[in-house]
């Protein structure tokens, strides 16, 4: 998720608290409520959006839920159901789905989870890769039934690294491309989501004058288009069938175009 420095200092404010507490006092907040959470990236699954808590209070203890979105008769989204991942510290989770389970990445890690839309996993595993590189998002191509793993060089932050991984729990490699993005920003939020569509990438970034972008890639990842994004607090994106749905911070879903 991209950086924020005040939502980053409201989260600590609790870890300062329990800092300063008398030690006779010592009390570990382990209380969650994911409605005051920004979300995350999210994925279209059965009729419904799914996405993660972004969670940012610090507290111990699990924190984070996947949610499911549900539409009301205004063609709204609101979250009618939410399943608890017995999970902390992993950040923005990127989502994607193969029709039938989900998979999650953490921003934070290189773990990869996969669980069914009720939150039973079936394996939580971790991609073996150098630490340099920072997961950037994930994504579905189901003409090779594999996950697509994007990462981004924490050492050279305009050099990006595309991995195909099988769907079990040993996510086998089935090839890495390595390309660069100039136009976009080498601070801390670069690409952060993308999807795979009819045999392009579309990708959520931050470009070099600080506005977030959509970025249409094709297989050669050659630039097919560059849309800005007035709204700064977009944070995912998923296909339903050809209309492209973005997520922002606040737990809007709300439909960008049809391709």
């Amino acid at each position: 998720m991209k950086f924020n420095l005040k939502r980053f200092l409201v989260g600590l404010i609790p870890v300062a608290l329990l800092l300063f507490s008398c030690e006779d006092d010592l009390y570990i907040e382990t209380d969650k409520n994911t409605y005051y959470d920004d979300i995350s990236d999210i994925s279209a699954l059965n009729g419904h959006f799914f996405s993660t808590n972004y969670d940012l209070s610090g507290h111990a203890g699990t924190q984070i839920d996947l949610l499911r979105f549900n539409e009301n008769s205004s063609g709204d989204y609101y979250i009618d159901g939410s399943y608890d991942l017995d999970m902390n510290g992993q950040g923005y989770f990127a989502i994607t789905n193969d029709g039938v389970d989900l998979y999650l990445q953490s921003r934070n890690t290189n773990l990869i989870l996969k669980c069914s839309p009720i939150a039973q996993k079936a394996y939580i595993s971790m991609d073996n890769v150098e630490d340099n590189w920072q997961p950037s998002g994930l994504a579905y191509d189901g003409e090779k039934d594999s996950l697509l793993v994007l990462y981004r060089n924490r050492q050279a932050l305009n050099q990006y690294r595309l991995r195909t991984l099988s769907k079990s729990g040993d996510l086998t490699s089935g090839g890495d491309k390595h390309f660069s993005l100039d136009f976009i920003e080498q601070g801390p939020n670069g690409i952060y989501a993308f999807e795979f569509y009819n045999g392009s990438f579309f990708m959520l970034g931050v470009d070099t004058t600080q506005t977030d972008a959509l970025i249409i890639l094709d297989q050669a990842f050659q630039v097919e288009n560059i849309d800005s994004i007035l709204d700064s607090t977009v944070v995912g994106l998923c296909f339903i069938e050809n209309e492209l749905f973005f997520s922002y911070r606040d737990k809007r879903i709300e439909k960008w175009n049809s391709y």
